[in-house]
């Protein structure tokens, strides 16, 4: 998932059903200087933090309890992974008696981010095709007009349009008109 995809801090709390203070707290080792106000939060970041609330939701719920490692699925570095997760436990320790996990809210946001990821992908992938294909269509097309425009540099234009078949018209038009307008001043 290409990091610079990015979710608001309102929405992140919106899809895990959790009070802002603790997605906030759960940020905090990974954005030091503004956690309190960041805005928003890369789809990798997001990604980690749910991943943790989920496996940590699991843990409760079997009464198991192992550590929780970065994933390499992520584009995220493992330092920065770290960082979230070692946050968000430390937010829901600081929080236990307030809030309760609920997995099923949690597993429908990883499905978001999971799409989500899909359709980033698609676009990127999408965006950046297209662009290559107009920029090499671009360029060869340059490259001939370049090569025509130094071809008709180096002819006579009567030369040039006398090869194509072409010849110069004399101009009656204005001939013609000069003579209706003598004539209608005449009258």
């Amino acid at each position: 998932m290409n990091t610079s995809y990015m979710i608001a801090i309102k929405e992140v709390c919106e899809r895990l059903e959790m009070p802002e203070e603790i997605i906030r707290f759960s940020l905090q080792e990974s954005h030091p200087d503004d956690f309190d106000s960041l805005k928003e939060i890369s789809f990798a970041e997001f990604e980690t933090l749910a991943q943790v609330l989920k496996q940590k939701a699991s843990q409760e719920q079997t009464g198991e309890i192992a550590a929780i490692a970065p994933s390499t699925n992520n584009t995220l570095p493992v330092t920065e992974q770290q960082k979230i997760i070692n946050g968000a436990l430390n937010a829901l320790s600081e929080f236990a008696g307030n809030y309760t996990l609920t997995i099923d809210k949690i597993t429908s946001t990883l499905a978001f981010i999971s799409g989500q990821s899909v359709v980033n992908n698609f676009v990127h992938i999408h965006s950046n095709t297209i662009r290559s294909g107009l920029e090499d269509y671009l360029d060869e097309l340059a490259g001939e007009l370049t090569a025509a425009a130094h071809s008709i540099k180096g002819v006579d234009a009567n030369d040039f349009l006398a090869q194509r078949g072409i010849t110069p018209k004399q101009r009656t038009a204005q001939k013609s008109l000069e003579e209706i307008l003598n004539l209608a001043a005449n009258i």
